[in-house]
């Protein structure tokens, strides 16, 4: 992943700083920067903003490790604009400890400010979902790490589709000075089928037959989202048709079920013997045809 910011660029240090050497770069820089002493300056709380990002970041050894391997650092803060104190985002959520934000500033600007409760900031969870779950719906448990080790149990709804979202309201990050928390957004990544294959509603489904079959016809049992049903091969069918079995797709609350396309692959003998080629060079003196005649 291209690394759209340089946090060490920001804070002024280099990429094997130690931890106390990046500390101590933010305290330099919050003194310099904070809005109190630039009112009304966008330069000044644009670059506040920035230096809060990157010591976020920097000063956890996970989210350091992910951003030094360009791993995506998922970076966020409650909405409503940067916050004085914090550069506009909960720091606690992050997991690691920056020495006090509030005694940090307390420091430099003496205490008793006034605290707004904010809203804590939204949370993305990517997460695996088998095929068939993602169709029929099913229930999760997650392990979220907010206050100790919380397990949550999360609805994935029937008819979900690969990159879809799932909002779990209030299990965010916390919120600040008793605001209330963020929510959580499940982002689901359907597991491909070994057989079958969803386009939008509709599932699609490779089914073999033999040339017998083919010619002649026949009742072929095939799998679908229920389970297994037998199906009609017409006489004379080609590889490539495919077959229709009505309301056998992907059931959706909103857009109700789709349909199952079960499309035919001639599947030709692995041997031919002797015997089978004279009876297929007989078949073509017989009933002899050209298949691609007219087709270029």
């Amino acid at each position: 992943m291209a690394k759209e910011k340089d946090y060490y660029a920001t804070l002024g240090v280099p990429r094997d700083a130690s931890d106390e050497v990046i500390k101590k770069a933010y305290r330099n820089l919050a003194k310099k920067y904070h809005p109190d002493l630039h009112p009304d300056d966008k330069a000044a709380e644009s670059r506040f903003k920035d230096m809060n990002e990157a010591y976020a970041v920097l000063s956890n050894p996970q989210k350091r490790r992910e951003y030094d391997t360009g791993q995506r650092v998922i970076f966020e803060g409650p909405p409503g604009g940067p916050s004085p104190e914090a550069g506009g985002f909960n720091f606690s959520d992050f997991e690691f400890n920056i020495g006090g934000m509030e005694d940090l500033f307390g420091e430099f600007f003496g205490k008793g400010r006034r605290r707004i409760p904010k809203k804590g900031g939204d949370v993305e969870y990517q997460l695996g979902v088998d095929f068939l779950h993602a169709v029929k719906g099913t229930e999760v448990e997650l392990t979220m790490r907010r206050d100790g080790t919380e397990k949550i149990k999360v609805r994935i709804p029937p008819g979900l589709k690969d990159g879809a979202r799932v909002r779990v309201a209030g299990k965010g990050s916390r919120g600040e000075e008793g605001g209330p928390p963020g929510d959580l957004y499940i982002i689901a990544r359907v597991k491909p089928h070994p057989y079958f294959k969803r386009v939008d509603n509709d599932i699609y489904l490779d089914c073999p037959v033999t040339v017998q079959e083919a010619v002649f016809g026949a009742t072929v049992e095939v799998p679908t989202m229920g389970g297994f049903t037998k199906i009609k091969i017409p006489p004379g069918v080609t590889s490539g048709q495919k077959l229709r079995i009505k309301g056998r797709g992907v059931s959706s609350p909103v857009e109700g079920a789709g349909d199952q396309y079960v499309v035919i692959k001639i599947a030709m003998p692995e041997k031919v013997d002797g015997k089978t080629r004279e009876l297929l060079e007989e078949l073509q003196k017989i009933n002899p045809y050209e298949p691609r005649k007219d087709l270029w």
